[in-house]
């Protein structure tokens, strides 16, 4: 089978494939999960990022018939091809998918010799119940490096207060659609993720463009927190899951210097109370498992709890 790359109009992906590519990534989660994780937003965001690799993304055909999709994702401040695979639930699958990973891991390859980078590697990443998909990886030479969460807290617990807490004295949350927020939002975003893993230090021309390309995109989704009118903290909520009616958390971060004053609760708790007044039936959030500066304990404790748990493998290419 011959990999066909998908169409592209004035920037966004045909909408005939972009329709097939929903159809394919849906229905793969299905097979596995009962009902697809992912949402149509979700797809739409994936294929328009500015970092997908147009070229060697695309349809594999069978009877002029699309039952595979591959798409490749390189990060050049991280030295990372992404390699995201799906395939209809059909007996040859696994064996679609296989050949995807395999097309996915030649492109990987191709990038190291080009950037000359040794550490240049390739990841991936599935739903650990996806079990077939987690045996192609490992056949493939990927070993899992990360697990993570995604956590959330249903719209009518009684852990989401009445009404939005009361931001302290001193406490501002800023909502501005203006070159100056957006690149205060930057910086913030920046140094509070600085030592998480996977870590890169994009150029403020690339994080804005990745970060705005999203379908669901709402300038005043963003809020910036700042305490005696300095920058502290960032809650950028999104959209993604309107399709399932629910809110979505897509970063929360809060500066080192500003941790343990409760500032992390307070937005979530504001952000909680934000969705569900607008009809969301819960919110939710990704979160790293491992990660050092204990986000799993704080999300347990305003009450969100693990729904679905995730897998990143690497495979380093040699």
């Amino acid at each position: 089978m011959d990999l066909r790359p998908l169409r592209y109009v004035d920037g966004s992906v045909h909408p005939d494939d972009l329709a097939a590519a929903t159809r394919l990534a849906l229905e793969s989660e299905a097979a596995f999960l009962g009902e697809p994780e992912s949402t149509p937003d979700d797809v739409g965001y994936m294929l328009g990022v500015p970092s997908v690799d147009r070229s060697a993304s695309g349809f594999l055909d069978q009877g002029g018939e699309p039952v595979g999709l591959l798409v490749i994702d390189d990060d050049p401040f991280e030295h990372v091809t992404g390699i995201e695979s799906f395939s209809l639930p059909w007996p040859g699958s696994s064996d679609v998918r296989a050949d995807l990973v395999r097309r996915g891991l030649d492109v990987a390859r191709r990038r190291r010799e080009e950037t000359g980078v040794p550490a240049w590697k390739a990841r991936a990443g599935g739903v650990v119940a996806d079990t077939a998909y987690s045996d192609v990886l490992t056949a493939a030479g990927f070993e899992p490096v990360r697990r993570f969460y995604r956590m959330a807290i249903d719209a009518t617990s009684p852990e989401i207060p009445s009404t939005a807490p009361v931001l302290p004295d001193g406490v501002e949350i800023v909502v501005r659609d203006d070159d100056a927020t957006r690149r205060a939002v930057y910086d913030v975003d920046r140094a509070a993720f600085s030592e998480h893993w996977g870590f890169a230090d994009y150029p403020y021309d690339e994080w804005i463009s990745h970060m705005t390309s999203s379908p669901s995109y709402d300038p005043s989704h963003w809020w910036l927190l700042t305490v005696d009118g300095v920058p502290a903290g960032i809650c950028l909520l999104g959209d993604r899951r309107l399709s399932k009616g629910e809110g979505y958390i897509n970063v929360l971060g809060v500066l080192k210097d500003y941790r343990g004053r409760g500032l992390a609760q307070l937005l979530l708790r504001r952000a909680f109370v934000h969705y569900r007044d607008l009809g969301r039936t819960a919110i939710a959030l990704g979160v790293d498992a491992t990660n050092t500066t204990g986000a799993v304990a704080l999300y347990e404790k305003v009450g969100m709890r693990p729904a679905l748990v995730m897998e990143a493998y690497e495979h380093d290419l040699s």
